[in-house]
């Protein structure tokens, strides 16, 4: 099987949505059982789907020898103005200093230490490893595509070895987070390659995937002040788990995973990332403990009609108008 980049799979809308939701309720929700609490395990197991996901879909575009330029434009498109717009607003409007930071955030580099990551924008550490990754995937296209098949590998082996090294669970900096990414681009690589079908026969088997999310769960789990070392495997089950709903679509979990419900939410993912934090910072998330969270249906509400206008309104026309005027470079291209 393999996933063209302008296909619709549902169960990838519903990763999508799974991982905006954890990191909702990451955010804007308590997670308390067993005496303590696990947000951070929350945001992580959610993060980790997101850059898995994200970086099997870029993989994709890449094996489809897409040019450079067409490449950078159509992710750039799709992801800067948006962000662009919400940082300039959010630092308007609520007086941020120093202005060098706002620089970090709008061009993408504030996750590399000395961190210029500023509240209610310091989510933007994640956008920060995800255009890094199109760095490297542009420099693959553009250099030597066919470097695609060992080099990302590498760097996933390379990344994962690092954490080990230094003992790290969870980052923000892209060395130790960029493995998530690279694992997904894996899995891409795997399908298009002469041993998925034998590898496909052993994610096909019912049991697979329920056993994967249980695992993953455990791999996600951050307990204070100790190591967890099933979570340096973190990136290659949330790949494997990918692989196996893409193979058993017709299973319980996987049909879960297609709801429509839950392909609105990934619809509008990226755009209810953005803004949910400085919504928070706003009056909608002021207040003592009470006060705060009698407010949280009126600030899910608010951030719901947010992202649906910033994704039908603005996100959409600008990444349609995008593709329009590659298609047009492209075929000047081949006229000349």
């Amino acid at each position: 099987m393999t996933v063209k980049g302008s296909g619709h799979v549902a169960v990838l809308d519903g990763l999508r949505a799974m991982s905006i939701l954890a990191v909702l309720v990451t955010h804007l929700l308590p997670v308390r059982a067993f005496g303590r609490t696990w947000n951070d395990s929350v945001g992580v197991f959610g993060m980790s789907m997101f850059f898995v996901l994200s970086g099997f879909l870029i993989t994709q575009q890449l094996l489809q020898r897409l040019s450079p330029a067409e490449f950078a434009w159509r992710r750039l498109l799709r992801v800067v103005p948006a962000a662009w717009l919400c940082a300039v607003l959010v630092w308007a409007f609520f007086h941020l200093q120093p202005t060098s930071a706002l620089w970090g955030h709008l061009f993408f580099y504030a996750n590399w230490p000395p961190q210029l990551l500023v509240a209610p924008l310091d989510h933007y550490w994640s956008l920060c490893v995800e255009l890094q990754f199109y760095a490297i995937a542009f420099g693959l296209l553009w250099l030597r595509p066919q470097a695609t098949w060992w080099v990302l590998p590498i760097l996933l082996f390379a990344s994962t070895a690092l954490r080990i090294a230094h003992l790290q669970m969870a980052s923000s900096f892209t060395w130790y987070r960029i493995d998530d990414l690279l694992a997904g681009a894996c899995v891409a690589l795997l399908m298009s390659s002469g041993h998925w079908s034998q590898v496909r026969h052993w994610l096909g088997r019912r049991a697979v995937p329920s056993v994967l999310m249980l695992a993953l769960f455990v791999a996600c789990l951050l307990p204070p002040a100790q190591i967890n070392p099933l979570s340096f495997a973190r990136p290659y089950l949330v790949a494997a788990l990918l692989a196996a709903l893409l193979v058993s679509q017709g299973g319980w979990l996987a049909r879960q995973l297609s709801r429509p419900s839950l392909a609105y939410i990934a619809a509008i993912s990226f755009a209810l990332y953005l803004w949910h934090l400085p919504l928070a910072a706003t009056w909608l998330g002021e207040g003592d403990l009470m006060e705060k969270y009698l407010k949280r249906p009126l600030l899910l509400l608010v951030l719901l009609a947010i992202a649906h206008v910033s994704t039908f309104y603005f996100e959409r026309p600008i990444s349609a108008w995008g593709q329009r005027m590659s298609r047009r470079w492209l075929v000047q291209g081949v006229a000349k």
